[in-house]
């Protein structure tokens, strides 16, 4: 990970996919995962969480799902994807915890990076805000990510680096994904690291796993992927897994 700040803990609540942005329909057991993500804050009088959606272009759907999902719980705000680095210097500084949407996770990084919002986003994990986002935002902070469809072929491309090695979402959910993924890390091209299906969320502080969170009936977990002789070596993650 890059430098912290002595005794600022960066926690990441990275969901494989799901959850209230879901454009397939939203699985009620994918509330649990966001209650959890809400009580990372610990004691606060109001919490405060902004909902970042620039992998979708700002969907406005989603943004609505946003707002219905905490805004009884929460005081919530967005970044508008017309946003510069200084709004989102002042958008970051006034929240406990942040939320990125899925979509295209290529566009959202070059996005933040012409503007410079990635490096508030780094300035903001240096601060304690808590990080947390589903698909393209569980992986956007990790270093070394496989992006694209399987309609449009996968590439590699770098993430924020917050995380060291690779994540891929909907690992189960969608089998050409997986097996490029799997397919890129035997061959080298791509780091070890950590792959989540839907309806499962990791709780990552300090680059070290604290809790995989389960929250459908139908068994979805998260593994660490690694190069094998034979191919990759998926094991279950567990708590304490250093990435």
């Amino acid at each position: 990970m890059k430098g912290m700040s002595v005794g600022t803990r960066v926690q990441i609540f990275a969901v494989g996919g799901g959850g209230f942005t879901d454009p397939e329909g939203v699985c009620a057991d994918d509330r649990n995962l966001e209650d959890y993500l809400l009580a990372l804050a610990g004691p606060v009088s109001r919490l405060r969480i902004g909902y970042i959606g620039h992998a979708s272009n700002d969907d406005p759907i989603r943004i609505d799902a946003f707002h219905h999902r905490f805004q009884y719980c929460a005081s919530t705000a967005i970044l508008d994807i017309e946003a510069t680095a200084a709004g989102a210097s002042a958008f970051l500084a006034d929240l406990d915890m942040i939320y990125v949407g899925g979509g295209r996770t290529a566009m959202m990084l070059d996005h933040w990076r012409d503007t410079g919002i990635a490096e508030e986003l780094l300035a903001a994990a240096d601060r304690g805000v808590i990080l947390s986002g589903v698909s393209a935002g569980a992986i956007c902070w990790f270093s070394d990510l496989l992006l694209g469809t399987a309609e449009d072929g996968y590439e590699v491309h770098c993430g924020l680096g917050l995380l060291g090695g690779s994540a891929c979402p909907h690992y189960r959910n969608e089998p050409p994904r997986r097996a490029a993924y799997d397919h890129h890390i035997a061959s080298g091209h791509l780091a070890a690291g950590l792959a989540i299906d839907d309806g499962v969320g990791v709780h990552i502080s300090d680059g070290v796993v604290i809790d995989i969170v389960r929250a459908r009936a139908d068994a979805g977990n998260a593994y660490h992927v690694a190069p094998h002789q034979t191919g990759v070596d998926v094991q279950p993650l567990q708590a304490g897994h250093h990435l």
